[in-house]
């Protein structure tokens, strides 16, 4: 059995890391000085270098022949930690030895001396898999180990790492690998295997790895696999989405529109993911935004010569605002492609929204320093409001444009932010001017207007700029006036109450009564008329009395003060403390 490239070609020194130098520095200075730490903790993305940095590293200190940082290799530690066979270089997973009980095997065997090295050096990869009752167990042993143990801990998930984990480490970041770098090691493997690869096709390998120098050299593997390692083998690979297939796409809608959806149907059709699809033509596009925009950026675009010629000749075809407009709905697009929405589904919402023969409007900057979002306000995109107080307009199509007042609308965010900072808020982005004797305030945000058109806010804005004949809200063709004059309860002349030996009733310990309470049926008027039904107060007390409760009286309603004298009477003489047991 053949062994895979990234195992074959995995770095066995410390000049074969790949675009880590700030790692490197950090860890071969380590050695250089003798200062080397007692944990370290490895952090990066899949396949960016960590295990093989902290094999090496473990490598370089028990070498017993080493040469400056460099292991040289040759010894028996050196080849027994690189068959994976030394007993002193011990590497634990993670995932799988994630309980308290395997970190508690490793305390037992921490304190057992080296057999043959000078270290024992303990490598946890995936250590962010470990229990929170593993973490604990290993923290003491973490914080002061013996001086012969060395710990190394490799995540991709750094932030899942326990604080007191993490400040018991000296934290290595590594970061991805950029595809310039992947590049120049997939040539230099190619060369050392007699791979036949097209430039083309090793840049876009380079491009589809993100970052990860692992799964570059497995894509090698799979491309060479049915031959030389050519642009149509790898999008055979990658489902025809590579680069050079977007760009003929991209070159495809700006010369026969027409043609759009089948060339962008067919490269689904051969495969490719629809968020891989989408990725890859915002990455195209935004490059294209950007060259339009500022020529000299190509340069600092991570894309080859040929793609560079591409940009800067395609670029100069498209408006900048085309480019925007497409940027916008390609993003779109993509988020519903990340929530599962069905192929033919998203090339059907993506081809509509490239039917608008204008490109969207940039947000413009006023003079205030706020940008203003544009809006587009017609009687179908804009619904009136079905609320009463909402007085919708049906003569004027549209809303009329009149100009700001600036001035004006300083004042009033600053009568605002002194009355109601929740109104202010609300009217940061309204249009302010005045209207004859009235105050208009145009609100850009329906969930601004719905805000003010609540009857508190709108009768403190009315409150708040009196002076105004109205204060007028609108919101497209929705309108509202704010009123002050919000109905209050008023109350109603009360019967003075009787006392009793306990408690006192008065006028003043009963609760205001409306006028629309003081209305009474017809069936009220004749009850009350005949005094021979008893009131529903009175029949209450009565059964709570049988049912041997003493209530006391707090508050009593008013139509209950009406009752007869003797009704009152009878209640008030059951209810008495006399009677209290």
């Amino acid at each position: 059995m053949s062994v895979s490239l990234y195992r074959k070609y995995r770095p066995q020194n410390f000049a074969g890391i790949i675009g880590q130098p700030a790692a490197v520095s950090v860890l071969t200075n380590s050695i250089a000085k003798g200062k080397v730490g007692h944990a370290y903790l490895f952090s990066g993305s899949r396949g960016c270098g960590k295990t093989s940095a902290a094999r090496i590293f473990a490598k370089s200190l028990n070498c017993s022949d080493r040469q400056g940082f460099e292991p040289c290799g040759k010894c028996s530690n050196c080849t027994q930690i690189t068959a994976g066979d030394s007993l002193d270089v011990i590497e634990i997973d993670g995932a799988s030895n994630n309980g308290v009980d395997s970190i508690r095997g490793l305390k037992e065997n921490v304190a057992l001396s080296p057999f043959n090295s000078r270290y024992k050096i303990y490598i946890i990869d995936e250590v962010h898999m470990l229990s929170q009752g593993a973490f604990n167990a290993l923290l003491k042993t973490l914080e002061e180990p013996p001086e012969h143990v060395i710990f190394i801990m490799a995540t991709t998930e750094p932030h899942k790492v326990p604080v007191t984990i993490r400040s018991r480490c000296q934290h290595i970041p590594f970061h991805s690998i950029t595809p310039d770098d992947i590049y120049s090691r997939l040539e230099y493997v190619c060369k050392n295997e007699n791979i036949t690869a097209e430039p083309e096709a090793l840049r876009e390998i380079s491009r589809q790895a993100d970052g990860a120098l692992r799964d570059a050299l497995s894509l090698l593997e799979q491309a060479a696999a049915s031959g030389d390692v050519t642009l149509k083998n790898t999008e055979a690979i990658f489902g025809a989405g590579s680069r050079p297939s977007f760009e003929r796409w991209i070159t495809g809608l700006r010369e026969n529109p027409e043609g759009a959806y089948s060339g962008l149907k067919a490269i689904f059709s051969s495969g490719a993911s629809s968020v891989r699809v989408f990725e890859e033509l915002f990455s195209l596009v935004r490059d294209l935004w950007l060259v339009s925009k500022w020529k000299n950026i190509a340069d600092s675009l991570e894309a080859s010569e040929p793609e560079k010629k591409f940009l800067l000749d395609e670029s100069s075809k498209w408006k900048s605002g085309e480019l925007h407009y497409l940027l916008k709905n390609i993003l779109r697009i993509l988020t519903e492609a990340r929530l599962g929405t069905r192929t033919d589904i998203l090339l059907g919402m993506f081809m509509l929204s490239l039917e608008r023969e204008e490109p969207l409007p940039v947000p413009k900057r006023e003079s205030s320093g706020f940008i203003q979002p544009s809006r587009i306000m017609t009687p179908e995109t804009v619904a009136p409001s079905s609320t009463p107080n909402a007085v919708t307009s049906t003569a004027i199509p549209v809303m009329p444009s009149q100009p700001e007042d600036p001035l004006l609308k300083k004042r009033i965010l600053e009568t605002a932010h002194d009355e109601n900072f929740t109104v202010y808020c609300a009217l940061l982005d309204a249009r302010v001017y005045a209207k004859g004797n009235d105050l208009v305030l145009d609100m850009i945000y329906r969930y601004c207007y719905e805000v003010l058109r609540v009857e508190r806010y709108a009768a403190e804005l009315a409150g708040m700029f009196s002076d105004y004949g109205n204060v007028i809200l609108r919101f497209g063709l929705s309108e509202h006036i704010c009123r002050k004059d919000i109905p209050v309860v008023t109350e109603t002349p009360q019967k003075t109450t009787r006392s009793r030996k306990s408690d006192t009733i008065t006028a003043e310990t009963l609760p205001p009564i409306s006028e629309e309470s003081t209305q009474t049926s017809p069936a009220d008027s004749d009850s009350q008329s005949s005094k021979q039904t008893p009131s529903a107060f009175g029949e209450l007390l009565r059964n709570l009395r049988g049912m041997g409760f003493n209530p006391e009286i707090i508050s009593v309603k008013h139509n209950d003060i009406e009752e007869s004298d003797s009704e009152m009477d009878e209640t008030t003489e059951d209810l008495s403390p006399e009677d209290d047991d």
